[in-house]
C-alpha cells in the first residue's frame, strides 16, 4: 500500500478509535475530533486530509453528522463504524 493510502487510513481511523471513546448518545463537534486527530497524527492532518476522512466515513456511513443552528458540525459513530473498528 502507497504511502497516501497509508496516511488516509490513518486518519480515518483515528477519527473512529476518538468517536469510539465517545459515550453512547453524545456527538463530538468537528473541531474537537480535529484538533484530538492533529495531536495523534504525525505529520498533523490537512484541513483536505479532514474533509476527505469525513466524507469517505459518512459515505461509507460509519458516522453521522449533525449540523446545530449555528452550523456546527457534530459527529457521532454508528453500528457499522463500531463493527469496522473491531475488525481493524
Amino acid at each position: 500500500m502507497n504511502r497516501q493510502k497509508q496516511r488516509e487510513r490513518t486518519v480515518r481511523r483515528t477519527l473512529l478509535e476518538d468517536l469510539s471513546n465517545t459515550p453512547r448518545g453524545y456527538m463530538q463537534p468537528q473541531e474537537a475530533l480535529e484538533a484530538s486527530a492533529r495531536l495523534a497524527v504525525c505529520p498533523p492532518p490537512t484541513d483536505e486530509e479532514f474533509d476527505a476522512a469525513f466524507r469517505r466515513l459518512e459515505a461509507d456511513a460509519m458516522i453521522h453528522c449533525e449540523v446545530d443552528a449555528l452550523g456546527v458540525k457534530r459527529w457521532c459513530i454508528t453500528a457499522i463504524g463500531r463493527a469496522a473498528l473491531a475488525d481493524c
